[in-house]
């Protein structure tokens, strides 16, 4: 009997083992893959939304590799801080849980109120071109020991990112990205049945390290691609003698500052496309000066001027402009 408890111990350790080398090998690689630059601090989060990738790699296996996909480069655009990304794959899903609330089956409070949702301005969508792992060769395991027999493996994830202007339909840019990891040990085919897409063990294995690189380099490839909107101070809106502006200490105002308002931006178009070429500022409205600072509001006062609005821009002015 404690022969028997003793052979079962020793299988059991063989495996553990087996399995520490294999992540321990296959994820020492995550440590190369760059890190994704921030956007500068004077413009906007672009707001995308991602669909499910259509799959037309060779791979047919465990794995839903669309939708699957899509979800890593969510996670990855939230990540990089870069972006406000809204769902869509699953759209369907929320509006029918905002139109089961309007219902008179619920309580008024906390229903959640209608026509709240925020819009996209890009569409990203995908393609997986290859998603694959080649070569050959076993791990023999033993006690005290390992042999790593055969030459290897190479997974390579291949994928076009392409970026949509939802407002015109206009492909803004399309981009292409690979993923490739060569490891000396032999990995088992067999050692991804019942890993999961997108979890810490599938990123352990060689195609989990490949898709990660893919999608990594695609989303800084999609950062230098992606149209940016200037931040600009603007009147958020007025109560009483008080006006609240869209930034505070996240956008470096300090009281006592003077801003010159102007009326909103006219947009300059090309008679030949429409195509928007820039915005000029409008007509002078007057100036305020800030009194207190929030995290991310000010608070002002009318100088000059009294036709003060929401939306109206704002530049710095003289700071030693006076009222009237």
């Amino acid at each position: 009997m404690k022969r028997v408890h003793l052979q079962t111990c020793a299988r059991l350790t063989r495996s553990a083992l087996a399995g520490v080398v294999i992540l321990a090998l296959t994820g020492c690689v995550m440590t190369l893959v760059d890190t994704i630059p921030s956007l500068p601090d004077n413009v906007h989060a672009p707001v995308v939304a991602v669909t499910s990738f259509e799959n037309r790699s060779s791979f047919e296996g465990q794995w839903k590799l669309g939708d699957g996909m899509a979800d890593v480069l969510v996670t990855e655009l939230i990540r990089s801080r870069n972006y406000a990304v809204v769902e869509r794959q699953h759209f369907e899903k929320l509006v029918s849980e905002i139109n089961r609330q309007q219902s008179g089956l619920f309580r008024p409070e906390g229903k959640t109120p209608v026509g709240k949702m925020k819009g996209a301005q890009y569409l990203i969508r995908g393609v997986i071109n290859d998603f694959s792992q080649t070569g050959g060769g076993g791990l023999s395991v033993a006690i005290r020991s390992f042999m790593f027999l055969g030459h290897g493996y190479k997974a390579r994830v291949s994928l076009t990112l392409t970026i949509v202007d939802i407002e015109t339909g206009q492909i803004i840019s399309s981009v292409q990205s690979t993923g490739i990891v060569r490891t000396r040990e032999a990995y088992a085919q067999g050692t991804y049945k019942g890993v999961t897409f997108g979890g810490d063990i599938f990123f352990a294995t060689p195609l989990g390290q490949a898709t990660q690189r893919a999608i990594r380099s695609g989303v800084r490839e999609i950062t230098s691609e992606m149209p940016h909107n200037p931040w600009r101070p603007m009147i958020s809106c007025i109560q009483n003698t008080t006006i609240i502006i869209n930034g505070g200490k996240d956008r470096d105002f300090r009281e006592g500052t003077v801003y010159l308002v102007r009326g909103p931006a006219q947009p300059i178009t090309d008679p030949a496309t429409g195509d928007v070429l820039t915005f000029v500022p409008g007509p002078k409205i007057g100036t305020l000066r800030i009194t207190e600072v929030d995290e991310k509001v000010s608070f002002a006062v009318a100088l000059q001027g009294g036709n003060f609005a929401r939306g109206q821009w704002m530049s710095k002015a003289d700071p030693k402009a006076k009222g009237p």
